[in-house]
């Protein structure tokens, strides 16, 4: 499921066109390399609590997302 979620999340910012998209990819890209990294670590050493935790930020990003996504951007209202 984290996987789908990742690969829509990352599809959709990278066609978005809005001035605030550089700081949701690079929220985006910090998430998904936190979570490989706890992901690949041994495990007796991965914490099941901050794979939740990057999960739900992920989920929270993808929600932030698809509800600007859905504004005009600002920028456009001239």
């Amino acid at each position: 499921m984290i996987g789908e979620l990742l690969a829509v999340l990352g599809a959709g910012l990278s066609l978005w066109n809005h001035k605030e998209k550089t700081k949701y990819q690079d929220r985006f890209i910090q998430l998904k390399r936190d979570l490989y990294e706890e992901q690949n670590k041994p495990a007796d050493r991965r914490s099941d609590a901050r794979l939740d935790e990057l999960t739900f930020e992920l989920r929270l990003l993808a929600g932030s997302f698809a509800a600007s996504a859905g504004k005009p951007d600002a920028a456009d209202q001239s």
